[in-house]
């Protein structure tokens, strides 16, 4: 806990506590011949720019913290004995010296209140810049397999610095620059070794390996300002070290040397700790080369260590944080950091997080690749605002936040027409915004069971949309399109435009467009489902005597049977790019995919509980549990899953077909088709919108008026008094409203709305819009310009 210089310790105050005024109470920890000796811990209040001193950073996860009620131990402090974490109380005995003492601070997490911990968030920094040195204390050794694992990790760190120098990869480059050909070039640098090399051959040695690379320490939300803010920082796992440059080198030739000496990814465990630890690197590099450390970025990565505390992933980031350089490029100035207290609400915290990365930044790069409201977890905040509480499915970067899209704003003339972001008082926040279409159809939700089936089903509704009959009042928009461009526009659309092979030239940050020989593959797939429909039957069953007679009796079937077979590389894109998201049509008939709306369809180990169960919360849930398409996104369910339908295929043929047709999301009660939605995802009458410092298209949904809430509630009350069998009625419209997909908070196209007022609904994928092409105007000799029509750009709330 922090307090003055002058007061006394007590058993319950912290003996690592920081203090204000750049001074600092440390503990000096006395010598001892013995390891099992007492730890003996003397106070001493010093000034931080005057004394040497060693930091020690250690697991402070919250499966740590929240572990066995004897994960403590006690230290003798001034003569008083105190508990103390027992990860500390592991380092504080291996950094004993024999003969001399040892100053040192560290953070104790244990009794501290709210008010307490403010007050030592507010000096931290300085302490943890001011260590000559900071410990990373990842867990006890196991002896000479450990001295082994870290000699092993220190030459496969200068291996890859080797590799790097060789295809031209500057020292403090980022890895996201490399391109195809200097990847090439060190994947053939490092993999040029026998097998046995770097003691491939000792699984022992290796599992040390893994266990180092996924230690919980790499989970604690506080390992992040610990490193990035040290001098000098040094993993260490009991008696063994390597500092932190090898370090993150080793882990980068980590992931070539388990598939070349083991033919296996990482492990889950060791991917995360490997992730989270290349995402300090990049806040430790930056900061060292004396570039900002904006706060966005750093609440997303304290978000991944999942703190027990929500609040955490925005505090204890605001140590590391730095302003924005883009607050060099607008008027309003750099902005004040959100003030540490430990009073607020995580409501309040987040609100205030976003209000400072909108107003520094004057952009929306907030809402890229989190959530969308509906698939959030914490209760209470603005739409706009996002739940840093709840962690966003692990998918590929499918939409790039450098691509026209941004850069069309840059180009409003003159530069005043522009208007500042800005917050109201009611943490509404104020924008400009360019209406592009309105969405008039959205399908089910995508994931790994149905995939290849709503492809199909989709694709025969649109079919239907391209030949219907145009009227004055509802024109059809394809009628002046070849039918193959609005095929070729749906099948890039589903999978969002991406999965096309990468030259040499190309980064690992790079969306490459697939070929259009993948046309074959899309319609393959049809061709497939097409004989499954008409059948009516899945794969299992098209080699029963029955169906191979039916097939061939049937011209029509017979006629699709030579495009089969070769659906495999669509599918895969289309499992791996729509899982989780909606297509949509517009009025204008332009195509799209919403944000990942159904996370569990991408991930299914996110949103689990302590012991790694599924939290049900909500009917949406609920519901959606039935869904058994959405398992078959993770390799272990998709196994289990397959085994057991291989099993009833011999066992039970009706079982078996019901089972076939639950993945495949071709039950309608057990899908929304029967059940109906509750979710509040993107819906018929949603506006698509490029906004004034977005990145991609947004969706918005106009919000109703006070007044509108109160005329509609009287009406259902008016027409409640009038039933005469109110349980069946209210049934029968509950289930009429959820097949329109309509609720009483959901504007449709027949709803009056606030014109000015939306709610945020979710970024989107807008086939032909991803690039700014809304904005672009093309030369009589075909060159391309920008062009905003400032009479299209309107004033609006988002709240």
């Amino acid at each position: 806990m922090a307090s003055s210089s002058s007061s006394s310790n007590s058993g319950g105050s912290n003996p690592f506590s920081t203090l204000l005024n750049q001074t600092a109470r440390l503990a000096i920890l006395q010598p001892s011949e013995t390891q099992d000796a007492p730890l003996e811990l003397t106070l001493t209040d010093v000034v931080l720019e005057d004394t040497s001193y060693e930091c020690i950073s250690y697991d402070r996860s919250s499966a740590t913290v929240s572990a066995a009620d004897n994960n403590v131990t006690t230290v003798t402090v001034d003569g008083v004995t105190q508990e103390i974490p027992k990860q500390l109380g592991d380092a504080l005995r291996t950094f004993r010296r024999k003969a001399r003492p040892r100053t040192l601070w560290a953070d104790v997490l244990v009794g501290r209140t709210p008010a307490e911990r403010s007050a030592q968030a507010r000096v931290q920094r300085a302490v943890l810049e001011g260590a000559e040195r900071t410990l990373c204390w990842v867990g006890a050794d196991k002896g000479e397999t450990t001295s082994k694992a870290f000699a092993t990790m220190t030459e496969m760190g200068q291996r890859w610095q080797e590799a790097a120098r060789a295809v031209g990869l500057a020292p403090d480059g980022s890895v996201l620059g490399v391109t195809m050909q200097q990847l090439g070039g060190m994947r053939q640098r490092l993999q040029a070794c026998p097998p046995g090399d770097l003691n491939s051959s000792d699984l022992a040695v290796w599992e040390e390996i893994r266990a180092v690379f996924g230690a919980l320490y790499w989970k604690s939300v506080h390992t992040i300002a610990d490193v990035v803010l040290a001098k000098a920082p040094i993993i260490v796992c009991g008696r063994s070290n390597i500092r932190w440059a090898q370090y993150i080198a080793a882990s980068r030739a980590m992931v070539f040397y388990e598939s070349y000496f083991f033919g296996t990814p990482m492990y889950p465990q060791t991917g995360k700790g490997f992730d989270i630890a290349n995402q300090i690197e990049v806040a430790e590099r930056r900061k060292r080369l004396g570039e900002s450390v904006e706060l966005l970025p750093m609440i997303q990565t304290a978000r991944d260590c999942e703190p027990s505390d929500p609040r955490e992933a925005v505090f204890s980031m605001t140590l590391i944080a730095s302003p924005s350089k883009r607050a060099q490029f607008h008027n309003v100035g750099p902005q004040p950091l959100p003030a540490i207290d430990y009073e607020k609400t995580p409501q309040q915290v987040f609100v205030e997080a976003a209000q400072y990365t909108v107003l520094e930044r004057q952009d929306l790069i907030l809402w890229l690749s989190e959530r969308p409201p509906c698939a959030r977890r914490m209760k209470g905040l603005p739409s706009w605002v996002p739940d840093w509480a709840a962690v966003p499915p692990k998918s590929a970067h499918l939409f790039n936040p450098n691509s026209g899209m941004r850069a069309w704003w840059d180009m409003i003339r003159p530069e005043t027409a522009r208007k500042p972001i800005t917050i109201s008082d009611d943490n509404a926040l104020c924008l400009q915004a360019r209406p592009l279409d309105r969405i008039v159809y959205v399908s089910p939700i995508f994931n790994g069971g149905n995939a290849q089936r709503l492809c199909y089903t989709e694709f025969q509704k649109l079919h239907a949309a391209m030949t219907s009959a145009s009227t004055s009042d509802s024109p059809n928009p394809f009628s002046n399109e070849p039918p193959a461009t609005t095929i070729q526009r749906f099948w890039r659309t589903l999978i969002l435009n991406s999965g096309g092979s990468m030259s040499n030239s190309d980064t690992m940050k790079d969306i490459v467009a697939p070929p259009d020989s993948l046309r074959t593959a899309f319609e393959s797939v049809l061709a497939e489902e097409g004989v499954m429909a008409a059948l009516d039957c899945s794969k299992h069953e098209l080699q029963t005597p029955e169906n191979i007679a039916r097939m061939q009796e049937s011209p029509e079937i017979m006629a699709l049977l030579p495009r089969c077979g070769k659906s495999g590389p669509y599918e895969q894109l289309l499992v791996k790019n729509a899982a989780g998201r909606r297509f949509f049509r517009t009025l204008g008939g332009r195509f799209g995919m919403t944000a990942i709306e159904d996370v569990r369809s991408v991930d299914p180990d996110l949103d689990r509980d302590k012991e790694g169960k599924a939290k049900v919360e909500g009917e949406v849930e609920r519901r959606r549990m039935a869904d058994l398409g959405r398992m078959m996104n993770d390799p272990m369910a998709k196994m289990m899953v397959e085994q057991f339908q291989a099993y009833v295929n011999q066992r039970d043929p009706n079982v078996a077909r019901f089972h076939a047709k639950a993945i495949r999301g071709a039950l309608p009660e057990m899908t929304e088709d029967g059940m109906g939605r509750l979710d509040d995802g993107v819906r018929e009458g949603d506006l698509v919108v490029a906004c004034v410092g977005g990145f991609f298209p947004y969706v918005l949904r106009p919000k109703q008026t006070r007044k509108e809430e109160e005329e509609e509630a009287k009406t259902e009350e008016t027409e409640a008094k009038l039933e005469t069998d109110t349980e069946t009625k209210e049934g029968a419209n509950k289930q009429d409203e959820e097949k329109n997909g309509k609720s009483k908070e959901q504007p449709t196209e027949d709803t009056p709305e606030d014109s000015a007022t939306y709610e945020y609904v979710g970024e989107c994928y807008l086939h032909g819009a991803m690039q700014g092409e809304d904005f672009q105007k093309t030369r009589i000799f075909g060159g391309k310009y920008w062009e905003v029509d400032m009479s299209k750009l309107v004033d609006i709330k988002i709240v």
